[in-house]
C-alpha cells in the first residue's frame, strides 16, 4: 500500500461509514476489465446443467451470464438495482434465463442449502460483516456443493491507488475504514472453519489498461461508483486533490506517463463443508 494521508485537522469522526451505491456512475465501464477473473471461477466451479448457482453481488452479471452458458439455473443479486438490470438485458441478448434480486449478501433471503453453486467475482469482499458474508454463502450452499470467491491480492498500482483512497476516507471520517484481510489465507481459514467448512485457493491476475495513469484515474472519477463517492466526501473535507496527486503517484510508480498496464493479482477461494 502506498502512504496513507493523514490530516486530523479535516476528521469528521461523527460520521459512520458506508458502502458506496455501486447504482451511480458507470460501472459497466469497468466489469469488462473483470471478465477473465469471472472466466476463471466459473470455470474452477465445473458447473453441469441443471445446477442451481447463485452469484453474489453479481454486478452487470459477468458470472451469472457464463454460469447460464453453462446450463445453470442461475440466481443474482446484488444491492444495486440498476446494475441487476443491465445483468438482465445480458442475459436476455444471449437467449438465456436468470433471476435477479435486490439484496444484501449479508442476509440472503433464501433457504438452507439451496444452491449447488455459490459464486462471488470481487463482491462480496466489499460486505462489512465478512464473517456474516461468508456463514450466509455456506449456509445456502448445498452440503456436497461449493462456493467460490474471488479476492485481491496486494501490490500493484491499482492497489496502490486504493490504498491511498480508503485511507483518506478514513482520514475524513475520523477513523479507519473496515476492511477484512481477504487476501490472508488463515484469517479466511478461520471464519470458514466457524461454519464446518474447509478451503483451497487458486491463484490467478488482471491486467488493467488505459492510454495513460491519468486516463485512467480520470475514468475512475468519471463512472466508478467508489471514487465517485469518495470524492464527494474529500472536497468537503479539502483534501481531494492532495490526495489525487497521491493516487496518480501511486500508477505511474513503475509504469511512467506512457500507456498504463497495471497487472493486479488475485486468489480464488474455493470454500467446501467438511
Amino acid at each position: 500500500m502506498s502512504e496513507q494521508l493523514q490530516n486530523p485537522d479535516v476528521a469528521v469522526a461523527s460520521q459512520p461509514f458506508q458502502m458506496p451505491d455501486w447504482g451511480i456512475g458507470r460501472y459497466e465501464r469497468f466489469a469488462p476489465d473483470l471478465e477473465p477473473a469471472a472466466e476463471h471461477v466459473v470455470e474452477l466451479a465445473g458447473l453441469h446443467p441443471g445446477e442451481r448457482v447463485l452469484d453474489l453481488g453479481c454486478g452487470t452479471g459477468n458470472a451469472a451470464l457464463l454460469a447460464a452458458r453453462a446450463g445453470a439455473a442461475v440466481t443474482g443479486i446484488d444491492p444495486a438495482a440498476r446494475l441487476l438490470e443491465l445483468a438482465r438485458e445480458r442475459l436476455s441478448a444471449d437467449g438465456l434465463d436468470g433471476s435477479f434480486l435486490v439484496g444484501d449478501a449479508q442476509a440472503l433471503p433464501f433457504g438452507d442449502a439451496e444452491f449447488d453453486a455459490v459464486l462471488s467475482v470481487f463482491g462480496v469482499i466489499f460486505a462489512v460483516d465478512a464473517e456474516r458474508v461468508l456463514s450466509e454463502a455456506i449456509r445456502v450452499c448445498k452440503p456436497m456443493g461449493r462456493m467460490l470467491i474471488s479476492v485481491w491480492l496486494p501490490g500493484g498500482g491499482v492497489d496502490a491507488m486504493t490504498g491511498v483512497l480508503v485511507a483518506a476516507i478514513g482520514a475524513a471520517l475520523g477513523r479507519k475504514v473496515p476492511r477484512f484481510p481477504w487476501h490472508d489465507q488463515s484469517a479466511v481459514e478461520r471464519l470458514a472453519a466457524k461454519s464446518g467448512a474447509t478451503l483451497r485457493v487458486h491463484e490467478g491476475e488482471v491486467v488493467f489498461a488505459r492510454t495513460t495513469p491519468d486516463a485512467y484515474l480520470r475514468d475512475q472519477e468519471a463512472d466508478h461508483p467508489m471514487t465517485i463517492a469518495a470524492r464527494g466526501l474529500l472536497e468537503n473535507a479539502g483534501t481531494y486533490e492532495a490526495v489525487r496527486a497521491q493516487m496518480l503517484d501511486a500508477l505511474r510508480r513503475g509504469n511512467g506517463d506512457g500507456a498504463f498496464s497495471g497487472t493486479s493479482r488475485y486468489r480464488v477461494i474455493e470454500i467446501r463443508r467438511r
